[in-house]
């Protein structure tokens, strides 16, 4: 028994030692990796970090799921191109893996880089007729090889035979076809296959109102240019049609240009702007592109004449014109059909002016007695003549009856258009301008 005992005992101290210096188990090791989770802009790097416990000296092998939107090194991962990436961390000889998910996003440009981005696929397009005579000039850009996106009133004046297209790099081609249009939403594609190295450029939704944006293009023909602003409201409609309204600076040669936000990514098509306005611009948004209406067709196929200018009436008969706002611009001035009646119209404030537009083909005597409804203080508003180029003929002069105060007007003029307006004259509290209607009576004989 005693035997016994002492072998047992042999035993056990053979098991207690042989416990302590067997290897740690798998089960009894891990692995963890900081963040989780990374978003990073394009060029930006950030390092994660690994931690084993249960293994001596780990080896780390870094592998990413794809090398085109992330790579990395030793834990550092490096932002190549917007999308998604999956980063996996094993350890040598051992069955622990961790991951960390990667997000990448485009990167912010101010207009420097944004331009230098940009401006190698933004085109200046001339528009030549059958003669080979320059017709109009416009701008586009290239989102998919072989295609030119610009405006269709661009492309379609009066007598169009074909476009030729001019890139910054001094790449020049012409052609004389659509590959695709729709005169509604004014766009137009033009084909142009061999546009192999002109580089393409991103799409994207218009971001929320205020967010920067930039429109390249060829404003008067002038080549390469840029200007910024913010985006003033996303959606605007306009003859059921969706605009996007932004301020930054175009004119005529924009049109057909691109409208992007501060990645460099095209949210719309440079279109409109409104006259008389402190850049109130519009753009078609980029994914009206996806419903055209129209196929291949050759660009002189889709000319469309020039509609003769809008001719005003001239003067004759009785009849009353009430003011239809806004009108406080001469661009935007109410017709007068008859040669005499009475205006009609209210003030809002001490800035609102009320234009009016006549014309006469022969020479008449104008005559114009006004006032506010309210005659009491009547002195603070008046009238005047201007001519067809906005100068200045005559003002009213004040006349006063009991208390009672008007405006008077009496002249002889000349066949020729001219305006009517009236403005209030500082000298009351605001409160005071608001809705005073007024009245002018007036007769051209």
């Amino acid at each position: 028994m005693k035997r016994f005992v002492t072998q047992f005992s042999l035993l056990a101290i053979l098991f207690l030692l042989l416990s302590t210096c067997l290897p740690t188990t798998a089960a009894a090791a891990s692995l963890t990796v900081s963040p989780k989770s990374v978003t990073l802009q394009v060029g930006q790097s950030k390092t994660v970090q690994a931690k084993t416990s249960g293994v001596k000296k780990p080896v780390y092998v870094w592998k990413s799921s794809n090398t085109k939107v992330a790579t990395v090194k030793s834990g550092k991962i490096t932002a190549k191109a917007v999308g998604k990436a999956t980063i996996t961390v094993t350890v040598q000889k051992t069955k622990l893996k961790s991951t960390v998910s990667v997000t990448v996003k485009p990167k912010k440009l101010n207009a420097q880089t944004a331009f230098k981005a940009v401006n190698p696929s933004v085109a200046t397009i001339e528009m030549y007729d059958a003669s080979d005579r320059l017709t109009s000039t416009g701008s586009g850009f290239v989102t998919k090889k072989g295609e030119v996106i610009t405006n269709f009133h661009v492309v379609s004046g009066e007598s169009n035979r074909y476009a030729r297209i001019r890139f910054a790099n001094g790449t020049e081609v012409e052609t004389l076809k659509l590959k695709r249009f729709d005169d509604a939403l004014d766009l137009a594609i033009l084909d142009v296959p061999s546009l192999q190295s002109i580089p393409t450029l991103a799409t994207a939704k218009a971001g929320s109102t205020g967010s920067t944006v930039y429109a390249l293009g060829s404003p008067k023909g002038v080549d390469n240019t840029i200007t910024q602003g913010i985006l003033s409201n996303r959606e605007v409609f306009f003859s059921g049609q969706p605009y996007l309204q932004f301020n930054a600076s175009v004119t005529h040669g924009n049109s057909g240009g691109p409208l992007i936000n501060d990645y460099g990514q095209v949210i719309g098509v440079v279109t409109w702007g409104l006259p008389d306005s402190q850049n109130m611009n519009y753009a078609v948004p980029i994914q009206e592109l996806d419903t055209l209406k129209y196929g291949r067709e050759t660009i002189a196929n889709v000319q469309m004449p020039t509609e003769p200018e809008y001719e005003l009436p001239v003067v004759s008969g009785k009849g009353d014109t009430r003011e239809q706002e806004l009108n406080d611009s001469f661009a935007d001035a109410d017709v007068i059909s008859y040669a005499s009646g009475d205006l009609i119209g209210s003030v809002y404030d001490l800035e609102d002016v009320d234009t009016f537009v006549f014309r006469t083909d022969k020479r008449m005597t104008l005559s114009v007695f006004g006032g506010w409804m309210n005659n009491q203080q009547g002195e603070y508003w008046a009238f005047g003549l201007f001519d067809a180029n906005g100068e200045a003929i005559r003002y009213s002069e004040e006349y006063s009856n009991e208390g009672r105060y008007y405006g008077t007007l009496d002249l002889v003029i000349p066949a020729g258009e001219y305006y009517l307006a009236s403005f209030p004259l500082s000298g009351l509290a605001e409160s005071e301008y608001c809705n005073q209607e007024y009245r002018m009576s007036y007769e051209l004989k």
